[in-house]
C-alpha cells in the first residue's frame, strides 16, 4: 500500500515512528501475529492508522521493524554501559547485566521470534536482525574469552562453547521472568556470573 499525505501530529515523524514500533512489539507480544489489526495498533499508540500507513506499507512492515528496533535498542544501550572500557570481564559483566536491566523489553522479542519461527511468513529483514544480535553477542563473548586468555586472566574454557552457555542462559532466564513472577533474574544471573568465572578459570573479586 503506498503512504498517504503526512499525517497531522504534534509529533515528530521520527518519534511517532518509534512510538508505532514500541507499541507493536507490545501487541505483537500479548497476541498472535495474524490475530493483531492495524486498527489495534493505532489504538495501542493512540494514532489512526492513516499515521501507520505513513510510516509503513503494511503490518509486516511494522512487525519488521518492531524487531529490528528492540534489538538494536539492546545493542546501543550496551554500547554506552560498556564505553571506554576493553576490559574482558567489565565487558561480559555488563553484557549480562543488560539482561538485567532490559529483560522485559528483551522477552517481548523472544516471544516475537518464536512466534515468528513457528510462522508461515518469513521475512529476509527479520532473518538479518536476529542474526545481527545474536552474531553480535557472539562475537562480543568470544573476543572477550580470547583477550582474558591472552592476558592470563581467564585461564580455561573454550571460547565458542562458552558463548553457546551464555546465551543459551540468558534466554532461558528472559522466557523465565514471563512463566514465574516471582523469577528474580537478577540473582539468577548474579550466580549464573560466579559459575560462569568458575568455568573459565578466573578469580573474582
Amino acid at each position: 500500500m503506498t503512504k498517504v499525505g503526512r499525517p497531522k501530529h504534534s509529533n515528530t515523524p521520527r518519534d511517532v515512528a518509534v512510538l508505532l514500533k514500541q507499541s507493536a512489539l507490545d501487541l505483537f507480544s500479548r497476541k498472535n501475529f495474524s490475530a493483531v489489526t492495524i486498527k489495534e495498533i493505532g489504538n495501542e499508540a493512540g494514532v489512526t492508522t492513516a499515521v501507520i500507513y505513513y510510516h509503513y506499507r503494511d503490518k509486516n512492515d511494522l512487525f519488521n521493524a518492531s524487531i529490528e528496533h528492540a534489538l538494536e535498542t539492546a545493542l546501543k544501550r550496551f554500547e554506552q554501559v560498556s564505553e571506554g572500557t576493553d576490559d574482558p570481564v567489565r565487558l561480559i559483566h555488563e553484557w549480562l547485566q543488560l539482561h538485567v536491566e532490559l529483560h522485559s523489553e528483551i522477552a517481548k522479542v523472544l516471544t516475537l521470534v518464536i512466534d515468528y519461527n513457528h510462522s508461515s511468513s518469513q521475512s529476509t529483514r527479520v532473518d538479518a536482525a536476529i542474526a545481527h544480535f545474536y552474531d553480535t553477542e557472539k562475537r562480543l563473548i568470544i573476543d572477550c574469552i580470547n583477550k582474558g586468555q591472552t592476558l592470563g586472566v581467564f585461564t580455561a574454557g573454550e571460547p565458542e562453547h562458552v558463548s553457546t552457555l551464555i546465551s543459551t542462559f540468558l534466554d532461558g532466564a528472559v522466557v523465565r521472568t514471563q512463566i514465574a513472577e516471582e523469577y528474580d533474574i537478577e540473582r539468577a544471573i548474579q550466580e549464573f556470573e560466579q559459575t560462569l568465572w568458575a568455568i573459565l578459570g578466573y578469580a573474582a573479586t
